[in-house]
């Protein structure tokens, strides 16, 4: 459960102050992304932000208690996995939704990497406390999959065998994983761009959870290629 951001003496911040904290926190992000997480210390951020570290302990009690508190940030900024509250329809249940969804993930890693990548590295080695925020992160995905997965077996589209919410955690770190690797699978495909990974990844997604494909969308894609590069019209 989130809750209001307070002083280390345990005082409610004002305007300026959350003004302040926000800005130590795009400091912290800005120097790991220059420098890498093990090479972050308090005097980079302090003068990022231009006031002696003393000021920085009125926020938070140390650097790494900063790291935490912006991997929270960043993790509540994920997106949010196609899941209506009043039951499923056709749109939900088209893969293109779940394409929009995938294309989304990949931005919100393009937009956060060297922290989304330092924290991950950092679970990676046994730091239990970003793993628990990561996990925290994870968890509106893994549940939103979770109930499209009981929903899919119900109708007989998935198997019914396998654990919902196993599945949906092995979704979740399995598309992590791509967003993390994404620039190295690009160019290994020699730098084709986003839309095969996209692609690729929502073919997965649309096959474990027997979502409805876009036919139009398939037609596009099948369309074959001219000399020109462009797509053969019908």
């Amino acid at each position: 459960m989130t809750t209001d951001p307070t002083s280390t003496d345990g005082q409610p911040l004002g305007k300026r102050g959350l003004q302040t904290r926000e800005q130590i926190l795009k400091a912290v992000a800005d120097c790991i992304e220059r420098q890498g997480l093990r090479g972050l210390r308090l005097t980079d951020v302090a003068t990022e932000v231009g006031f002696k570290p003393p000021a920085f302990y009125q926020y938070f009690s140390d650097l790494d208690e900063a790291i935490l508190a912006l991997c929270e940030e960043i993790g509540h900024l994920i997106p949010a996995f196609p899941f209506p509250e009043n039951g499923w329809n056709e749109e939900d249940m088209s893969a293109e939704s779940t394409r929009t969804f995938v294309r989304r993930f990949f931005q919100y890693w393009d937009d956060h990497r060297a922290v989304l990548w330092s924290r991950n590295v950092a679970v990676t080695t046994g730091d239990a406390r970003l793993q628990a925020v990561r996990d925290e992160a994870f968890r509106p995905m893994v549940e939103a999959l979770r109930a499209r997965i009981e929903a899919g077996q119900r109708e007989g589209r998935v198997d019914p065998s396998i654990s919902p919410r196993r599945l949906g955690s092995v979704l979740t770190v399995m598309l992590d994983r791509i967003g993390m690797l994404a620039p190295q699978l690009i160019k290994s495909s020699g730098n084709k761009g986003t839309d095969e990974l996209v692609d690729a990844v929502t073919y997965v997604f649309d096959r474990v959870l027997g979502t409805r494909s876009d036919d139009a969308s398939n037609r596009r894609r099948a369309a074959p290629i001219g000399r020109t590069g462009r797509r053969k019209r019908g």
